[in-house]
């Protein structure tokens, strides 16, 4: 069943954009509407490109301070995936990725985020205790002669 969801709910976002798509070409044209759709694509990629480099520089001072980057790398793949959504083709699309830069959706975006994938991963923890004789102890006594093979050396 959670199949049947997730393709009625991509059938509904194509119609949505498409239908956008369409009102927003007969509100301004042909021309003028795939030229801004090219327009905003190149936004995104600049903006993928521009994020990517930031991030790799947050993530090196947080680290260089003895952080762990959680906070940077989470906006880094907001920001990216708003990139990504910009190069798609569509307005609706592109709202999207605007309310995902805007600092006030961005902190709803976080907290869906980490109630996602807090949901979908498991952190499980191992102990091994060890008892009896030579559990504290990791040296084995043997001996043993060195015999050399007398065919290993040919003549």
């Amino acid at each position: 069943m959670p199949v049947l969801w997730g393709l009625l709910g991509i059938i509904f976002y194509i119609y949505c954009e498409i239908s956008l798509l369409v009102e927003v070409g007969s509100a301004l044209g042909v021309l003028p509407t795939l030229l801004l759709l090219i327009a905003i694509s190149f936004v995104g990629l600049w903006f993928v490109k521009l994020r990517g480099a930031y991030t790799l520089m947050a993530v090196r001072q947080q680290l260089a301070k003895g952080e762990l980057p959680t906070d940077a790398v989470i906006n880094a793949v907001l920001f990216i995936l708003a990139g990504i959504l910009l190069i798609i083709p569509g307005f609706l699309s592109d709202i999207l990725a605007v309310l995902m830069v805007l600092p006030i959706t961005r902190t709803l975006f976080k907290l869906w985020f980490f109630k996602f994938f807090k949901s979908r991963v498991r952190f499980t923890h191992f102990t091994q205790f060890r008892s009896g004789q030579g559990a504290e102890s990791e040296v084995f006594e043997a001996e043993f002669t060195r015999e050399q093979d007398k065919n290993k050396w040919i003549k």
